[in-house]
């Protein structure tokens, strides 16, 4: 419904007819062992308009004839069962069958939507295990997010933190990322920074490591960005900075560079920065200004320093400001090294601060929402002597709509209290 052509959303009726496809073009393949999977997922997004909200389907092969259809089969082979929104995240993950691959996925699923999300029972013959896994990474390559921002927000437990992100201009998501995941960026982080000789600071670092590409798609702050910035914003830079012990050397100001006064009433850049270690006052974190993006103004000189408030949040946390929000770098007493992750996104009428290089590669490694913000989605940039892509212009403006009307939804909430209740319960048990 919100896709390109060539894209879908998980269990949809494209979903459906592409792993019919699949199934029935390796139909040589299968050789002569049965087997079954059937998976169950409740709290559907409603525009899909599936029964009750629950998508499910069964794949079953009897030796000769292969089947794919709805339905849950309790009784197959293999099941899984569970949320939606978190069987999006797995669903999205793409090298399902690389050593600790699944394992990694299950992790960070698990972190951000607690042990229980999906849960699976039995198992599939040995001999069909890889088939499966090169179906799932096929099927990831093609499976967008879910379209809704008001039934994503909701079920990953930020309707609260959206509304806080419009009136003060940042929210905190505390263990967006396992520990683990922190650790491996963080020493993925120091890899390319003593690679690349740069000691304190490296761009472009997408393109430094695995860690990276998976960072960059993390599903909650993708969801900051689409209710800030709308769908199709793009990586303004990706960037790594390193500092031990001593005076900020990042002072008071907004990330707007030549934006004259006053600022547009929309947001047009947000960041996000990774804590890969736990964030105190000690730290040198990074210090904001709450409401000050509603000047829509640059800070003053010596203006707002008595104002700001230091970001402290566990490690594998994320800090994500937007709209211009005053914001500095805090003096570190701290013994060691703080290593952070900026995330930097553009709304995606504008250039980006570090050119874009599209790696065909990367793009077939990583679910559709990567190209979406390497700007592969959009119609900017794709004129050509034939015209404009309208395709992707009627794509867009729809992706667009459909967003804005579903971020109203949120905000209409009548009160924050409200919008707490409305957040998954299973995600303060994590």
């Amino acid at each position: 419904m919100y896709t390109l052509p060539d894209r879908f959303e998980l269990l949809s009726d494209a979903w459906i007819e592409e792993a019919r496809a699949w199934f029935g073009r390796r139909r040589a393949q299968l050789g002569g062992v049965a087997f079954s999977v059937s998976e169950r997922m409740t709290d559907a997004p409603p525009h899909l308009g599936l029964p009750d909200d629950v998508a499910s389907w069964t794949v079953r092969y009897d030796g000769e004839a292969v089947s794919v259809g709805r339905g849950f089969d309790a009784s197959a082979d293999a099941t899984c069962q569970g949320d939606y929104q978190a069987a999006l995240m797995a669903a999205q993950w793409v090298g399902i069958l690389t050593p600790g691959g699944s394992e990694a996925m299950l992790r960070e699923v698990k972190a951000l939507f607690g042990k229980d999300a999906i849960r699976f029972g039995g198992q599939v013959p040995s001999a069909v295990v890889d088939l499966m896994g090169h179906f799932h990474d096929h099927m990831a390559r093609k499976t967008v997010e879910n379209p809704d921002l008001e039934h994503r927000a909701r079920r990953q437990g930020l309707t609260g933190k959206i509304r806080e992100m419009e009136a003060q201009g940042y929210t905190i998501i505390e263990n967006a990322i396992s520990d683990e995941f922190a650790d491996e960026v963080r020493a993925a982080t120091i890899r390319a920074l003593t690679e690349h000789h740069t000691g304190a600071a490296l761009n472009w670092m997408t393109y430094h490591g695995r860690e990276f590409e998976r960072l960059v798609q993390n599903p909650q702050l993708m969801t900051l960005i689409d209710a800030s910035l709308g769908r199709g914003a793009v990586i303004a830079s990706i960037s790594a900075i390193k500092r031990g012990p001593g005076p900020g050397f990042i002072p008071m100001h907004t990330d707007y560079a030549h934006v004259p006064e006053p600022y547009p009433e929309f947001s047009m850049t947000g960041v996000g920065v990774w804590a890969l270690e736990d964030w105190t006052i000690q730290s040198g974190p990074t210090w904001i200004v709450p409401g000050s993006h509603k000047h829509r103004r640059p800070p003053r000189e010596g203006e707002g320093h008595n104002q700001g408030v230091p970001v402290e949040m566990p490690k594998g946390s994320v800090v994500y400001f937007h709209h211009g929000v005053w914001h500095w770098q805090g003096d570190r007493t701290a013994p060691g090294e703080r290593v952070t992750i900026h995330s930097h996104f553009n709304r995606g009428i504008l250039r980006s601060l570090e050119p874009k290089k599209v790696d065909v590669q990367m793009l077939h490694r990583n679910p559709p929402r990567l190209g979406e913000m390497l700007g592969e989605d959009d119609w900017f940039d794709k004129i050509s002597d034939q015209g404009r892509d309208y395709g992707r212009l009627a794509y867009m403006n729809k992706l667009h709509r459909f967003t804005e009307e579903k971020k109203a939804q949120i905000l209409g909430l009548e009160r924050a209290s409200q919008a707490a209740a409305l957040d998954v319960g299973a995600l303060a048990a994590r």
